[in-house]
C-alpha cells in the first residue's frame, strides 16, 4: 500500500493511533468528525451540546483506542461510542428538549444557498425531522446511519449488536411507518 493511501485508510490509521501515532488519530479525527457530529446532532437537536459531546466523543475514543480489534470497523467503533455518549447524556438530562428545526438548519453553513434554497431546505428538514421524531428509538437509528450517514447494514447491525436481518427489519418498518407519516401530512 503507498503512502497516500494508508493515510486514509481507516484501518491502517487505527493501528497507527493505536501505536500512539497522534499525526494518525488527528487524521481519524478529519475523516469522522462529520459523520460523527452529524449522529449527534440528530439525536441531541442542541449545537452547543454537539460541540461538547463530539469532544467527548473522541477523547473517549482516543483513550479506548487501544481496545479497538480489527473485527470492527473503524466507523462503527466512533459510532459505537458517540451512541453511548449520547445515551448517557439522555440519562443524565433527563429532559428532551426539541429546537426550533429552522434555527438548527440556519446553523449549519452553507455558502452556496440562495435565500430561497434555505426557505425551501429548512420546510423539508422540518418535515424531515418530524417524521424522524415519529419513529421509535432503534428505527431513528438505522434511519440516520443508514441514509444520513450512509452505512451498510453490516456495520449497523455490528453498531447496534444486530444481526442484518433485524437490521433489514427495521429499517423496512421504519420506511413504512415514514410512508404513513408522509400519507397522513
Amino acid at each position: 500500500m503507498d503512502d497516500d493511501s494508508s493515510k486514509k485508510d481507516p484501518v491502517v490509521l487505527m493501528r497507527q493511533a493505536k501505536d500512539g501515532d497522534a499525526d494518525a488519530f488527528s487524521r481519524l479525527y478529519e475523516l469522522y468528525f462529520t459523520p460523527v457530529f452529524r449522529y449527534i446532532y440528530l439525536r441531541v437537536r442542541n449545537k452547543d451540546e454537539t460541540d461538547d459531546l463530539i469532544q467527548t466523543v473522541f477523547l473517549k475514543v482516543f483513550q479506548s483506542i487501544g481496545r479497538w480489534q480489527e473485527k470492527k470497523p473503524p466507523l462503527a467503533y466512533f459510532f459505537t461510542i458517540a451512541r453511548n455518549t449520547v445515551i448517557d447524556y439522555w440519562r443524565k438530562k433527563k429532559e428532551i428538549k426539541i429546537d426550533d428545526p429552522e434555527k438548527i438548519f440556519n446553523q449549519i453553513p452553507d455558502d452556496a444557498a440562495t435565500p430561497q434554497e434555505l426557505l425551501e431546505k429548512a420546510d423539508a428538514a422540518k418535515i424531515v425531522r418530524r417524521a424522524i421524531q415519529s419513529l421509535i428509538g432503534e428505527q431513528q437509528d438505522v434511519i440516520i446511519l443508514k441514509f444520513i450517514n450512509d452505512l451498510p447494514n453490516k456495520e449497523i447491525a455490528e453498531l447496534l449488536g444486530k444481526t442484518e436481518g433485524a437490521i433489514r427489519q427495521l429499517q423496512c418498518r421504519a420506511l413504512k411507518a415514514l410512508r404513513e407519516f408522509y400519507k397522513n401530512q
